[in-house]
């Protein structure tokens, strides 16, 4: 990768498009500030008028007609080339879990980075009438505008990957103290260092009803808890890890509290007395130790129910409350109706005097803070907690940084940046799943985040890849591509009714036959493990492509791991790739 050294001059100013409250269009263009190779655009927020609706920026670079070179490439891991289509397409990507894209085109590369109102931005693709156009769309439909727009456009040589891309922004995020690698992190923290070097284990203990047939429940009509793995139960699958040979593994515990799986939010305590009370916990809790096991437990912070109020923890002051004045409620799960809460009373009221309950029970490791991860940052217009996106992010990140010294780790759901000097460990990177189906304007999914993070944090890639040892050769092989944390998940599968988007197949104990089977197929993880798991600590340092559906994943440590998914065999440089296989290569 090379910085471009001298700038075109038809780059060196943008089209910014302006949607104001009228509906009506406004166009500018606006100069950018160039420092050494990159070239910065600032909009004061006090220049927009009031009510903006939407903002575009269109970078000459980011153009392309139908046929020339070049590709794009988007934080969610979507990648596509300037090929000819039958009709007008376009892709816009709201999953934007960090503020950047890339793009290569004739006129030259880029990564472009997000500096400011970045959780307000969509990412976006257009092909029309024979033209490609890749520009950012900012949706403010009205609000406050609380800081300046700002874009910062690194420009690249010609010759530029995805790969340079990615790692522009990972030289970003490493220069400016945003996060450090986890060799550095490591250190003087045991549990951080244990849990690099170990899989994850999470073991779903009870729930209600999902989604619930009552939504708003009482002591009256609260539906029954299915106790499915009792903390004895668990006893068991410990005892089974060790007897099958696996001496490492971090446990996180899911529904061990008051009604279970999001249950009762934001209530957490007691736990539950059908699945064995406090003092069975506590017992849990100092076996796994004893025998060698990290073991933590799930949380919530971003989410309530109605059903807290059986325990005395319901008050309307910390829910979350949208521009129409109403409270936000966005889906049914096992406690009824749930609704969003805001970070900072939740914060005030339950976090650190949660965190300190739970640590005396005797946790210790990477703690899991369900959800707030895989979602952007949202709003609260409450007139007594109003929070911009950005002040929620900044209440994510206390809690994080909270939770690293009341456990020693944190972990949540998915890859969102915006506290990532925080996060250690993520459950899935993306809910894509490896061979779906893709817009028009996306060839494939390439590891865009883990060319970032990879060695930053420890992550599983794909929701369907957690249990990817009792799954198909091509989920299996993705982990391995992408350097992937092996995630594994008794009863992912617990919803009454619709999709399981950890897919279909799971991991059981019922009986004592299927404990056996399923820590057997998380024992083959294991012994893969063994001997990867030092990546874990390195970067990702390239990806591509070296023939048809064969590609090489270089680490930062030299390491390179060939991933065949064609039918026939691969040679690569005198090594043998099988179908549907992959070949190490220090």
């Amino acid at each position: 990768m090379f910085l471009v050294s001298v700038l075109a001059a038809d780059a060196l100013e943008v089209k910014v498009v302006i949607q104001k409250a009228d509906k009506t269009l406004e166009t500018r263009m606006l100069p950018l500030k160039e420092e050494g190779n990159v070239q910065k655009l600032v909009i004061p927020k006090d220049s927009v008028p009031k009510g903006l609706l939407t903002l575009e920026v269109h970078h000459p670079y980011a153009t392309a007609k139908a046929g020339e070179d070049g590709f794009y490439v988007f934080c969610s891991g979507m990648y596509g080339t300037f090929k000819k289509l039958a009709k007008d397409a376009e892709y816009k990507n709201s999953y934007v879990v960090m503020p950047i894209w890339g793009v290569k085109t004739p006129r030259g590369a880029m990564t472009a980075i997000m500096t400011g109102m970045r959780y307000e931005a969509a990412h976006h693709a257009r092909y029309q009438k024979g033209v490609y156009t890749i520009f950012p769309r900012y949706n403010i439909n009205g609000d406050d505008v609380y800081e300046d727009f700002g874009i910062e456009f690194h420009l690249l040589d010609k010759t530029a990957t995805y790969s340079d891309m990615a790692k522009v922004y990972r030289k970003y995020q490493l220069e400016r103290g945003a996060c450090r690698p986890l060799k550095e992190r490591i250190k003087g923290n045991p549990e951080l260092a244990y849990a690099a070097q170990a899989m994850e284990i999470r073991v779903r203990m009870g729930w209600k009803p999902v989604p619930s047939p009552v939504p708003e429940q009482t002591a009256e009509n609260e539906p029954p808890l299915k106790a499915v793995v009792t903390f004895e139960r668990m006893n068991q699958i410990i005892d089974e890890f060790k007897r099958q040979g696996i001496n490492k593994a971090e446990f996180c515990l899911v529904g061990w509290n008051i009604g279970g799986h999001d249950g009762r939010y934001p209530q957490i305590f007691p736990a539950d007395e059908r699945l064995g009370g406090e003092a069975r916990l506590r017992e849990t809790i100092k076996k796994a130790q004893k025998e060698g096991f990290q073991i933590t437990c799930h949380t919530n912070n971003s989410d309530a129910y109605r059903a807290a109020a059986i325990g005395g923890c319901w008050d309307e002051h910390y829910l979350l409350v949208g521009k129409d004045g109403h409270f936000r409620q966005y889906t049914t799960w096992g406690g009824g109706n749930m609704y969003e809460t805001c970070l900072e009373p939740i914060y005030k009221r339950f976090v650190r005097d949660d965190f300190t309950n739970l640590r005396e029970l005797g946790f210790r490791g990477v703690h899991y803070i369900d959800v707030l991860s895989t979602v952007n940052p949202r709003t609260c217009y409450s007139k007594e907690h109003p929070l911009t996106k950005q002040q929620y992010a900044n209440w994510a990140d206390r809690i994080f940084a909270d939770t690293k010294k009341a456990f020693g780790g944190a972990s949540s759901e998915g890859g969102f940046d915006y506290f990532v000097g925080n996060l250690d460990s993520a459950l899935c990177i993306t809910f894509y799943k490896p061979g779906g189906k893709l817009n028009p304007l996306i060839e494939r999914y390439v590891p865009f985040w883990h060319l970032v993070y990879n060695g930053i944090v420890l992550n599983s890639p794909f929701r369907s890849s957690i249990n990817y040892t009792i799954k198909d050769s091509l989920t299996h092989l993705k982990v391995i591509e992408f350097g992937g944390r092996p995630h594994f998940y008794y009863y992912s599968k617990f919803q009454s009714s619709g999709s399981n988007s950890m897919g279909e197949v799971d991991l059981v104990c019922g009986s004592d036959e299927e404990l056996k089977s399923s820590v057997a197929s998380i024992k083959k993880g294991f012994v893969e493990f063994e001997k990867l798991r030092h990546l874990q600590l390195e970067f990702l340092d390239s990806h591509d492509s070296v023939a048809k559906d064969v590609f090489k994943s270089t680490f930062s440590d030299g390491t390179n791991i060939i991933t065949n998914y064609s039918d026939s065999d691969f040679d690569w440089k005198g090594k043998v790739v099988k179908s549907m296989s992959y070949v190490v290569i220090k």
